[in-house]
């Protein structure tokens, strides 16, 4: 009876060191096999929980920079379609100052006044269709908040009078000042009376005279904007000036189209596109049946370049920065993702040589259990049951 305890002894304690390794041996194996150091949650359960957090910022990361991607291409989309625009004002532009010739039949006028039409029509056209994915781009839909802007008066021509300084020596533009050209023409006085100034207001393509005949040195309200006038003579006749007229903008509530540029929740970045229309840029109604109307038109064609350039000036600034913000997805993905892979994936090196003592392990228990069993009788019955 003493030889069978102590045989079940040797044997039990060769066969427990045997089962840890067998379990550690499968372990080894698992992750060999898979390349995952965290093959079920037991195998490391805080590592397993930094690693699922690592990789869910890694992989919103990725999809940020999808999103900012698609962003900087409709960006792209809409300055294309604005330099078609520029393009179209620089031509309305050569025929406004085509029109400015007195020596042009009703006929030619005519003729500049339907390219005019059609170049501003085709300014509409570009901004109607400038579309990304189904989403309009330059009809003010995502044109962001659009803060207040005063009026502002710019006298643009001015002839010097013989009785010294400008013809026009001051522009005040009111709250309720109205868009449009102001034109101030001087007319010699007959016989003893002195020199007038016939002053027009041009807007919306319509021309209307305010004052037939302003004096010199007074004070004018035209729709909104005071101009003051110099001191002109009958040597004066014929001198001009222009003043341009932008009316001010009330403050809009707009909204700016939104992307998740970063990982997190409110991680986003907003993209302001302007309104390409011809009307937002006060060139809806080109006149150029005169000479005159068609100096007011280079004011107002003029006013809708400097636009047009500032809004893609804006674009360019905001794909530099989505550029700038995709950059930052892919290193911050990059780097989340070796954070992650250095918890989750296994080290096949260090698998390898655990493997290696593992097996030797094995085998060193294995043969001790044998040894045991044989020693004291035991294996025939061993395999006997085990078979």
């Amino acid at each position: 009876m003493s030889s069978l305890t102590i045989s079940n002894t040797l044997a039990n304690a060769a066969l427990t060191p045997l089962e840890q390794f067998s379990r550690s041996l499968l372990k080894q194996v698992d992750q060999a096999s898979s390349g995952s150091a965290l093959t079920s949650a037991a195998s490391n359960p805080s590592g397993l929980a930094i690693y699922n957090t690592l990789t869910a910022q890694a992989n919103g990361f990725a999809a940020a920079s999808q999103n900012v991607q698609t962003a900087n291409d409709a960006v792209s989309v809409a300055d294309g379609a604005l330099a078609q625009t520029q393009t179209g004002l620089q031509s309305l532009n050569a025929l406004a100052v085509q029109a400015n010739n007195d020596f042009l039949s009703p006929a030619d006028r005519a003729d500049l006044q339907s390219v005019a039409n059609q170049l501003v029509q085709q300014i509409n056209t570009n901004a109607e269709n400038a579309s990304f994915n189904g989403q309009a781009l330059l009809t003010g839909k995502f044109s962001g908040t659009t803060p207040a802007t005063p009026p502002v008066a710019t006298t643009t021509s001015n002839a010097t009078v013989t009785g010294g300084g400008d013809l026009v020596t001051a522009t005040t533009a009111g709250a309720t000042a109205q868009a449009g050209a102001i034109t101030v023409s001087v007319n010699a006085g007959t016989g003893s009376n002195p020199a007038t100034a016939q002053i027009t207001f041009t807007a919306n393509g319509q021309t209307s005279t305010v004052a037939a005949s302003a004096a010199a040195g007074s004070t004018v309200n035209v729709d909104g904007t005071q101009i003051t006038l110099g001191n002109f003579t009958n040597a004066d006749n014929g001198a001009q000036a222009t003043v341009q007229v932008q009316a001010g903008t009330s403050y809009a509530a707009g909204q700016a189209a939104s992307v998740q540029s970063g990982a997190s929740e409110g991680d986003t970045t907003a993209v302001n596109l302007p309104n390409g229309a011809a009307a937002a840029n006060f060139i809806s109604n080109i006149n150029l049946s005169s000479s005159a109307s068609a100096e007011d038109a280079q004011g107002q064609i003029q006013e809708a370049i400097t636009s047009v350039a500032t809004a893609r000036a804006q674009l360019g600034a905001q794909s530099q920065a989505l550029t700038n913000a995709q950059n930052n997805d892919a290193t911050a993905q990059a780097n989340t993702t070796a954070a992650a892979s250095s918890i989750g994936d296994a080290n096949l090196g260090s698998v390898s040589t655990e493997l290696a003592l593992l097996r030797t392990q094995e085998q060193i228990s294995l043969a001790t259990l044998q040894n045991a069993n044989t020693t004291l009788g035991y294996l025939n019955r061993f395999f006997n049951v085990a078979a």
